[in-house]
């Protein structure tokens, strides 16, 4: 192989080389702003949830009755395991 042609490939090599790091780190900032909003929810979620918590301790509901909601909402009462749990944890009398 000749000394040009050695260059040329050696040249699309390092071209490779630079677009899949350029890659990574853009992927790594699209990861760290995904891991960033997905806190922000959680927080959000949880605040929501203590507020929720304390106004169902002064104002109290029946349980049954938020799960038949969810149960007309969706058609079936049982796709909604984690939504009936969090019924439960928020109507919990303590």
């Amino acid at each position: 192989m000749s000394d040009f042609m050695m260059s040329q490939v050696q040249g699309l090599v390092n071209k490779v080389a630079d677009d899949l790091d350029r890659m990574g780190k853009t992927s790594n900032s699209q990861f760290d702003s995904i891991l960033g909003a997905i806190d922000d929810l959680a927080a959000n979620i949880f605040a929501t949830q203590a507020v929720l918590a304390i106004l169902l301790k002064k104002h109290p509901i029946d349980a049954a009755e938020a799960r038949k909601w969810i149960a007309d909402q969706t058609g079936d009462a049982g796709t909604t395991p984690k939504a009936n749990a969090i019924i439960d944890i928020l109507t919990k009398r303590g």
